[in-house]
């Protein structure tokens, strides 16, 4: 090689390895399909009695140094087809299930960022917290230890627990709840602190982990626990304003406003006994007493729920979405019809009938709340969520353009 071009070589040759070395690792699938299974091969110029020499080089190489922006556009189509294939399974039980419409409005809503997650204890199920009908059985077991306990020290019985459990058994938490609030204040403190209080050394999994990309704004949830916080700080997006319970709002209006990170903790936080809510007085004090159907919208909760209700599209996730002070305030608002209201969304499982489903859309309808259903499968007796995950993923692709409904 004549001298005047070794240094020149030397440094196109450094450069091209760095460029192949990160194309290979970060494109590294997209490669091999475009390479298929051989190089191409071509022969030098024959020299006298030499045999020519032969170079061989793959697909990818020719393409990226020959034309970048064609391997862009080859990238891209291959990106494309990968989701294509990705969320077909998805897609298709949209159009099977003759939820795509619904689905699309979701992914407007999305689209627009007015989108507010109202986050339920199912949301939290991967990351080992318990639903709340298990942690107040939990609660229960533990008590009744104590009940036998003074029973054998010819004490009386807790026989209230009978109550708590059926309670529970009617689905009415909120009162089994207040039961147990009333006759073991402490000792039912002392369970939320130690149940939901998330270690840092806790994986966080599960859907819970896309909630910084459906919003960037306003988060309301019914949890104790501070998942979401976490996940939105490990994303590098800290939430910056809170409400917990009745606790003094510490920068949420003016967050929820502005349009920044801020979260509303309806039931309180776990380490905050003081925002915690169970009993009818502290609901009262929070949402103020029904009187004619009317709520007292200058009660702190009522006041900036019926803000958010009427602000943002509400995104239910993890959430039963049986009649409660919540619903029961949605309601109030529109039946009030003083508001433009948006659509606001729900992913629910497929209920067990046709006619439980019917009476469940009929009640969410009230609510304007439009629900998407999705299959629940079992495996040995475990619930398996994951078709939910997938289906929010394929949302947030379509809202970014990648996918289409």
């Amino acid at each position: 090689m004549n001298n005047q071009w070794e240094g020149l070589v030397a440094t196109i040759q450094k450069f091209k390895k760095a460029v192949k070395d990160e194309l290979d690792k970060s494109n590294q699938s997209f490669h091999s399909d475009l390479n298929g299974e051989k190089p191409i091969s071509f022969k030098g110029l024959a020299a006298a009695q030499d045999e020519p020499n032969e170079y061989v080089v793959e697909i990818s190489d020719v393409l990226f140094w020959h034309d970048p922006t064609a391997y862009l556009d080859e990238f891209e189509r291959w990106e494309g087809q990968i989701t294509v294939d990705k969320y077909s399974c998805a897609k298709g039980y949209l159009e099977t299930s003759e939820q795509s419409n619904v689905f699309s409005g979701f992914v407007d809503s999305l689209k627009r960022k007015r989108l507010a997650p109202f986050v339920g204890a199912g949301f939290s199920k991967s990351c080992e917290m318990p639903l709340w009908v298990e942690a107040i059985q939990k609660l229960i077991k533990k008590l009744g230890g104590v009940s036998a306990s003074e029973q054998r020290a010819m004490q009386p019985a807790l026989a209230y627990l009978d109550e708590v459990e059926k309670y529970l058994e009617q689905g009415n938490f909120l009162q089994a709840a207040e039961l147990l609030y009333c006759n073991h204040k402490t000792q039912l403190e002392s369970f939320i602190r130690n149940t939901f209080d998330l270690t840092d050394s806790r994986e966080v999994r599960g859907p819970v982990n896309l909630l910084p990309q459906l919003t960037d704004g306003c988060i309301v949830t019914t949890n104790f626990d501070g998942i979401i916080e976490r996940v939105f700080s490990d994303d590098k997006k800290p939430i910056q304003g809170y409400m917990h319970g009745i606790q003094s709002q510490n920068q949420f209006a003016s967050k929820l406003i502005q349009g920044g990170r801020c979260i509303l903790k309806l039931h309180g936080h776990f380490d905050a006994l003081d925002t915690y809510i169970f009993t009818k007085n502290q609901y009262d004090e929070a949402y103020g007493e029904c009187e004619n159907g009317v709520l007292d919208y200058t009660k702190p909760l009522a006041k900036v729920l019926r803000q958010v209700f009427v602000s943002h599209s509400l995104l239910f996730l993890g959430c039963s979405l049986e009649k409660d002070r919540t619903l029961e305030l949605f309601i109030n608002v529109v039946d009030s019809d003083a508001f433009d209201i948006p659509e606001h969304y729900a992913f629910l499982p497929e209920p067990p009938s046709h006619a439980s489903r019917l009476e469940k859309e009929d009640l969410l309808s009230r609510a304007k709340i439009r629900p998407i259903w999705y299959e629940v499968k079992y495996d040995g007796g475990a619930q398996d969520h994951s078709q939910l995950e997938e289906l929010l993923m394929f949302a947030i692709e379509c809202a970014s353009g990648k996918a289409k409904v």
